[in-house]
């Protein structure tokens, strides 16, 4: 049986999925802290101190994913660990989907999420990698 913070954490994640689906990187950076931070699939580290920073570069990712012919994601194997009363840290597979079911890409992140007054917003996001990566 889910806890209520994995509760929490999924509706947060599926309204996250819903609204990366439309596209919008203004939207997306929604749900980030300003400054924010994000380790990527290729290793790289990015540090945004302006919602601006956010919205431009969510804006590109939504580009990529789009120009994947990706259709949507699904979000499975969530794992929620409290930080404290405000803070948490979430776990989740995204799967990335075309039209035809096929995978257009898998990875595993996680989340570091701050509660805030107008609900949980994304302070660090960092994909599982599986080797170091040299300076």
């Amino acid at each position: 049986m889910a806890t209520a913070l994995e509760l929490e954490m999924s509706a947060f994640l599926n309204r996250y999925n819903e609204t990366f689906a439309t596209w919008d990187g203004d939207k997306i950076a929604e749900f980030y802290c300003v400054p924010t931070i994000t380790m990527r699939g290729d290793g790289s580290i990015h540090c945004f101190l302006s919602r601006e920073e956010i919205v431009r570069f969510f804006q590109g990712v939504a580009d990529t994913y789009k120009g994947e012919a990706t259709t949507g994601a699904s979000a499975t194997d969530l794992v929620a660990v409290p930080l404290g009363e405000r803070s948490a840290l979430a776990t989740v597979t995204w799967t990335n989907l075309r039209a035809d079911g096929s995978v257009a890409r898998q990875w595993r992140q996680s989340y570091n999420v701050v509660r805030f007054a107008e609900g949980w917003r994304i302070l660090a996001a960092t994909f599982h990698l599986n080797a170091a990566r040299g300076h």
